[in-house]
């Protein structure tokens, strides 16, 4: 018993030993985020855990703190070769090191003192129907010999364990307390207040230490508490000892958090914090480990901020030992090949029907086996054709799958519960192959072979190479042991015609029923549910974007439309012949006149039958005692709807967006728009604001800065390049004058050809500096070399940064007018700008330069989006009246087109603005007259992005606001107001600047396409004489 017991303490030591060297080795490849090295050697002896987990601590805060300052510095970096190809890789890097730091299993020890902070939830809308959690704790035995003994040895048994949810604790939460030793859950929901009791956690010394699992599932109004005792010993599924629930009100059940104002403290928390009534309790005693966090591995050692703890040795405990892995579909599993492999073996265990199972290759050659719809199929390069198996194998939900690879000499052969599957090969070095992937691949690796199929999501085990056991050298989205309900999905994507049927047990209309559900759809029409046996019918559908319900004999019809592209949760009751309906806990709509009937269904409920486009999630119909929402992989499919997947919300689909919410709408949207052909790495270059600067490291201009670009242009003037020195005695400028190509180095020496380049077409320009000499050749034709002082050639060494491509900025128009340079950028196209033979890919700041087209052009403004907007006047005058007509020819659904007025009025009701924007389609006028918001919308008969101009029309009179789109409109009527305010405020066309993207509206992203005629207060609006223009804006034109 002792040897099992040590043997198992070694096991779960190595564990955290392999994850120490996991982040180790992203440390070193990463040497640009300078975390301090940690010591990964944690030996098989316990008593070495306290050491490694003080080094630890040292790495996971500076691991984390330096994440956000790489993210930003990689997203505006401007890039160098060596550096802008590694950029992926370092994000991606970021990522491993996050994944890593969840799986680090060791307990965190509290004595009282102090606390952690742990990142919230990059998704806040995962938690608002359904959320679960799960934990260990271990309380250290106290002495109970006087008070003052107590309080040293953590006698004090009421105390803080936990605290999800808004930094104003009178808002919505979820915790955890001790009082007396017994657990408590409490949670607050809309101003509903709850709490659950529990038992007694168990005591112990800290090695060996004995911990309670605690599991709290939380779906809509109700909760779940399971306290399951001494988890250190007994088999690894051992079944709670200590059952809670609590039935909530259906009129309260979402739990909302603000995405700027969601802290989760485990352990205390900080000085500036005010946690409710019920939790203000003394900080936590002993060791706390966390586990999942909404079925994802999580571990405390991922935290974001931390104070005083481990200040003692951590708990040692054992575990028990695991024979599977889960893979959670967002990463992959990387062997390497240390000799040829010849066969190589899993076993699975999914739900899946699509996935990447194995790859290996190289940068020229590639073989990779997915599973699509089932069936088991070989890719890519290496073999002469592809070739798909003819028996669907997938999924294996009930039994472990057996997959055998087997490499013959010419060919690869597939064994799974299927006659074998054989590929023939070409041939080639496989020497080349320094590793295989198990599960997925790198994002690297995708982009290189245009790889979509998704990761494997499901369990794993017995990976073998050559009949060997082989665990992944590094293990991504991978978490130990694997439980029967991380193969559930609780949302499914539903297109046209497509649908889930299932017959509830123990679910039906004659009895009173809760049904819970959230959608999401950009569409105006679809069936969401449907239900119906002899008399009794339930009906939810959506009807020119307002939710309609059909209940027995009664139609209700929601108060506001919610075609928007965002989450809805909707909550239907029947009790005692009453119906409730409400929507997002704010919507409870009106009952209307009349009813349809539906076919029978025979008691089988269908969810997104016929015309429903989009998403459901978290469909609860509180028929059983489990707390969790129906598993939609127990539903019989049809047509095309796939399991466990909503367009853009997949993990790995989203795994280095930065705005993923704002990414959802323009993913699910801009399917539909054609984008026009632009040339790849140029930029229309044109005007006194057009310009590109590019911060660099100073060694880049030092000390033989080699320069390259292309020029396409029929302007004479214009300046193509400068970079200033200190003192502002030198330079080094490339511009155009009577249409040759000259260069300006140090104080004003020039060098030029007598060719003209000014015709339009596409021309190479080439330009150095090499110590003393100075350097130009256009189109192979090399001018004269230039000739520098010793004077001149020092402070040519005393560049400023950024350099400038096209217009140079206020501060240096100075210098440019007394050097006789232009002031203004050569209007044309500007491509490959390359330094040092690096192809510039990011510019720092761009301003006004946009996309450069080919083929024939058209007048307007083109908007690329990624930030680009114009500010027409930045003192506007916006009072009771206004009028703005333009046309616009999208390439995205969403965007933001106009806005003028109060960016912060969402928290402040007297503010005074209007937006015009396009959401899912649709376009919007929003208006806060001072006494509040209101809005009116248009949905055009054809797709905005078919092609041809769309006339756009706001005019608003006082408190009144009508649009139109081409033929149709529509009108609003605001809240009265005795008052109009006239304001003096920016505004903005094609989007707004970072800074006011605040949660004002519901679209931020700003508008890609092309605008035209623009006319407000019934006068043309000038582009060119904008105050400002910010981003890929191109004012000249617009592709034919």
């Amino acid at each position: 018993m002792i040897e099992e017991a040590k043997r198992k303490a070694a096991s779960a030591n190595n564990t955290a030993a392999e994850t120490m060297d996991k982040l180790d080795k992203i440390k070193k490849e990463i040497d640009k985020i300078n975390v301090s090295p940690a010591n990964a050697n944690l030996s098989t002896d316990l008593s070495e855990v306290d050491q490694s987990v003080k080094d630890l601590l040292k790495t996971i805060p500076s691991l984390n703190n330096k994440i956000s300052e790489v993210e930003n510095l990689t997203s505006g970096f401007s890039g160098l070769g060596n550096i802008s190809e590694n950029i992926m890789k370092i994000k991606e890097l970021i990522e491993e090191a996050r994944d890593a730091a969840d799986k680090i299993a060791i307990p965190m020890k509290f004595s009282g003192e102090g606390h952690i902070e742990l990142r919230p939830p990059k998704n806040l809308d995962d938690l608002k129907a359904y959320t679960t959690l799960s934990l260990s704790l271990q309380r250290p035995i106290g002495r109970g010999d006087g008070k003052r003994r107590r309080r040293q040895t953590g006698d004090i048994t009421d105390m803080f364990v936990l605290y999800l949810g808004n930094r104003d604790s009178s808002k919505n939460y979820i915790g955890m307390v001790l009082r007396q030793n017994r657990l408590y859950a409490l949670y607050k929901l809309n101003g509903q207040e709850k709490e659950l009791e529990s038992d007694l956690i168990s005591t112990s010394n800290p090695q060996p230490a004995t911990f309670d699992k605690v599991d709290l599932h939380r779906i809509y109004q109700d909760v779940e508490l399971n306290l399951t005792k001494d988890i250190t010993s007994g088999p690894p599924n051992k079944l709670p000892t200590f059952h809670r629930s609590e039935r909530g009100e259906e009129s309260k059940n979402l739990l909302k958090f603000s995405p700027d104002d969601v802290v989760f403290y485990v352990g205390g928390y900080p000085s500036n914090f005010t946690p409710p009534l019920s939790m203000r309790l003394p900080k936590y005693t002993g060791c706390i480990e966390f586990s999942t966090f909404n079925r994802k591995a999580v571990s405390l050692y991922n935290f974001q901020k931390a104070e005083r703890i481990n200040v003692q040795t951590p708990c040692k405990r054992t575990v028990s030992p695991v024979d599977s892995d889960y893979y959670e579909g967002t990463g992959y599993g990387r062997v390497a090949i240390s000799e040829q492999p010849r066969t190589i073996d899993i076993s699975v265990k999914t739900s899946v029907e699509n996935a990447l199972l194995f790859f290996t290759g190289d940068e020229n050659k590639y073989l990779m086996v997915v599973v699509e719809k089932g069936y088991i199929a070989i890719q890519g390069n290496l073999i002469t054709e592809p070739i798909k198996g003819s028996v669907k194998v997938f999924p294996a939900q009930v039994d472990f799958l057996n997959f055998k690879l087997v490499y013959r000499p010419g060919k690869v052969s597939i064994i799974a519960g299927s006659p074998p599957l054989t590929a023939s090969l070409n041939e080639y070095d496989f020497s080349n192959f320094k590793d295989f992937y198990i599960g997925g691949v790198t994002q690297e690796i995708r982009q290189r072979w245009d790889i979509t199929t998704p990761p494997y999501k499901g369990c794993l085990k017995d990976l073998k190479v050559n009949s060997n056991f082989r665990p992944p050298d590094e293990p991504v989205g991978i978490s130990k042991g694997c439980l029967q309900d991380s193969l559930s999905s609780y949302k499914a994507q539903f297109n046209l015609r497509s649908s889930l049927k299932a017959d509830l047990q123990d679910f039906s209309l004659e009895n009173d029923v809760v049904v819970s559900l959230g959608f999401k759809s950009t569409e105006s029409q679809g069936l969401i549910l449907q239900n119906k046996k002899q008399g009794n019918q339930l009906n939810i559908a959506m009807e020119n974007g307002y939710v309609i319900l059909h209940v027995d004999t009664i139609k209700w019809k929601s108060s506001k439309q919610y075609n928007d592209g965002n989450w809805h949760y909707v909550t239907v009751s029947k009790k005692g012949g009453r119906i409730a309906v409400q929507i997002d806990d704010e919507d409870y709509g009106q009952q209307e006149s009349g009813t349809m009937s539906i076919p029978d269904t025979q008691g089988s409920i269908w969810l997104g039958k016929e015309n429903f486009k989009g998403c459901i999630s978290n469909f609860y119909s509180r028929r059983s005692n489990e707390f969790k929402p129906e598993n939609l992989y127990d539903f019989q499919a049809t047509g095309d709807v796939q399991i466990d997947v909503c367009t853009a919300s997949n993990p790995f689909q989203l795994r280095f967006n930065k705005k993923d919410s704002e990414k959802q709408i323009i993913n699910e949207s801009a399917s539909v728009c054609e984008f026009p052909a632009k040339l790849q790495h140029a930029y229309r270059m044109g005007g006194p604001v057009s310009s590109l600067s590019y911060s660099l490291p100073l060694q880049v201009l030092q000390p033989k800065p080699h320069f390259s670009l292309d020029v396409r242009t029929r302007s004479p003037e214009g300046l193509l390049f400068f970079a200033a020195t200190r003192g502002g005695q030198s330079h080094l400028a490339l511009y155009m004058s009577k249409g040759r190509i000259r260069l300006s180095v140090g104080k004003q020496r020039e060098i030029f050809n007598r060719e003209k380049y000014n015709d339009g077409k596409w021309h190479s320009v080439m330009f150095s500096l090499e110590k003393k000499k100075f350097r130009l050749i256009v189109d192979g034709i090399k001018a004269q070399d230039g000739q520098l002082t010793n004077s001149e050639l020092k402070s040519m060494q005393q560049f400023l940064l950024p350099a400038y491509l096209g217009s140079a900025p206020e501060s240096l128009q100075k210098e440019l007018k007394s050097k006789a340079l232009p002031k203004q950028s050569v209007s044309g196209c500007v491509r490959n700008f390359k330094m040092n033979g690096a192809l510039m890919l990011n510019p720092s700041s761009n301003y006004g330069a946009g996309p450069c087209f080919e083929g024939p052009t058209q007048k307007g403004v083109y908007f690329a989006g990624n930030g680009a907007h114009v500010i027409i006047n930045d003192s506007f005058v916006f009072g009771s009246d206004l009028e703005v007509l333009f046309n616009i020819r999208p390439h995205s659904q969403t965007g933001l087109l106009l806005h003028v007025g109060d960016s912060t009025s969402h928290v402040n009701t007297m503010g005074h603005f209007l937006s015009i924007y396009m959401l899912g389609g649709e376009v919007v006028a929003h208006v806060n007259n001072g006494k509040g918001e209101y809005m009116t919308s248009v949905k055009p008969k054809t797709s905005l992005c078919d092609g041809i101009f769309h006339k756009i029309s706001v005019i608003k009179r006082k408190n009144v606001v009508q649009l139109s789109v081409d033929t149709l409109d529509n009108y609003k009527i605001g809240p009265p107001s005795s008052t109009f305010p006239s304001t003096k405020d920016p505004l903005y066309v094609g989007g707004i600047p970072e800074t006011l993207m605040q949660q004002m509206l519901p679209v931020k992203s700003s508008f890609v396409g092309c605008i035209q005629d623009m006319k407000i207060n019934d006068v043309s609006v000038s582009f060119h004489r904008s105050s400002g223009v910010f981003g890929p804006v191109n004012l000249k034109e617009c592709p034919g």
